[in-house]
């Protein structure tokens, strides 16, 4: 069956993916049911923490896909073997998933595939993530996988094997817990982590705040601070679009980021080298920092350049897709911006904005 077919492509229903998610979920029920002990729990926390936090968010998603920090290749190759652990895809694929969404969540609203983009409501988002598979219709348009990461032989390895890595893990778990051990630190972590991924993927592109604007792009993603813990700061997602080549994602003490803080341990132990910031990066081309509702925002070097007369703050989208009148009224505001021909002011954005714009809430002050 195919689905969202457009001229980039089209999103087909991948039998195997569906397949692999059915019974990934039907073990970790009955695994689960029938076996059950605290020290599984524990299990279950303790390898979800560290497959998630240094492997899949600092180790793949900062280090080796961003490049935030450097690393000697012994240690990237531990941290990535750690995300590869958490069963959503080895480091070469993630790597060029994640290289199509940001190509098409840069083009123009009407031009995103609604597989990268998330218009049409919870349900399509998650099924497109976890049963469909995105198929190019010319795949040189897109940018090639780092040469560094597709040529390494241990990172090749670890895409070849795939989730027969849970295999080794699942038998050591069984030898030290038991049964127990393997339901809750492999079946339900594999389950819940490819669910938890991408519903923080999805809630952070549609709900929170917005303290940067990206016109012209389908997707700016959003702050999503309620979900910064039990996403190790990855809902910080608006920072993230703004500061793409940043380590940390949440800024100040008030947007808390246990991936930041994993790699500051690193760089204390020496581990993590050349530690990239919003303090030594320049903010996103063609990035807005929006100092308040309603005032004018000041624009980035890049962006002052451009004929556009005003930018618009789209509309939040709810979880469900569906925003009430009175909501969509309260919520929807213009920024007036500038015209190409006046004098374009200089920019006084900071790395760290002084005003958050809050949909739903009062503006209040962000901290350096």
């Amino acid at each position: 069956m195919d689905m969202g077919e457009t001229h980039w492509g089209e999103a087909r229903w991948d039998a195997g993916k569906a397949a692999r998610w059915t019974l990934l979920h039907a073990g970790a029920i009955a695994g689960c049911a029938t076996f059950h002990s605290w020290s599984a729990v524990s299990v279950f926390a303790v390898l979800t923490v560290l497959t998630m936090g240094p492997g899949v968010s600092v180790g793949i998603h900062r280090g080796l896909i961003h490049r935030a920090f450097r690393a000697s290749r012994t240690v990237e190759r531990w941290l990535g073997t750690l995300g590869v652990l958490a069963g959503l895809g080895g480091i070469i694929g993630m790597s060029r998933m994640h290289a199509l969404r940001d190509f098409h969540q840069n083009q123009p609203e009407a031009d995103c595939p609604p597989y990268f983009g998330y218009r049409e409501g919870f349900t399509r988002a998650m099924a497109d993530a976890l049963l469909r598979t995105w198929h190019p219709r010319d795949a040189s348009v897109y940018p090639p996988v780092d040469a560094d990461l597709a040529t390494d032989p241990w990172f090749r390895f670890l895409e070849r094997a795939g989730l027969w890595l849970q295999v080794p893990l699942a038998l050591v778990l069984y030898a030290v817990g038991g049964p127990a051990w393997v339901a809750w630190g492999v079946l339900l972590r594999l389950a819940l982590t490819q669910d938890g991924f991408w519903f923080v993927h999805y809630v952070s592109h549609v709900e929170g705040e917005r303290p940067y604007v990206m016109p012209g792009t389908a997707e700016e993603g959003r702050n999503a601070g309620w979900l910064a813990l039990v996403s190790l700061g990855e809902s910080w997602h608006n920072n993230h679009h703004a500061y793409p080549g940043s380590a940390r994602m949440g800024f100040g003490w008030r947007q808390p980021d246990p991936g930041w803080w994993c790699v500051r341990v690193l760089a204390t132990l020496g581990l993590v080298h050349d530690v990239k910031t919003p303090d030594t990066l320049p903010l996103r081309p063609g990035a807005l920092a929006v100092t308040a509702p309603g005032q004018k925002a000041q624009p980035t070097e890049s962006a002052s350049r451009s004929r556009t007369d005003h930018c618009l703050i789209r509309l939040p989208r709810r979880l469900c897709g569906f925003s009430s009148p009175s909501v969509m009224a309260r919520d929807s505001y213009f920024i007036q911006s500038w015209r190409a021909s006046a004098p374009s002011p200089a920019c006084t954005a900071s790395p760290l904005p002084r005003m958050a714009v809050y949909p739903t809430r009062k503006v209040a002050p962000t901290p350096h």
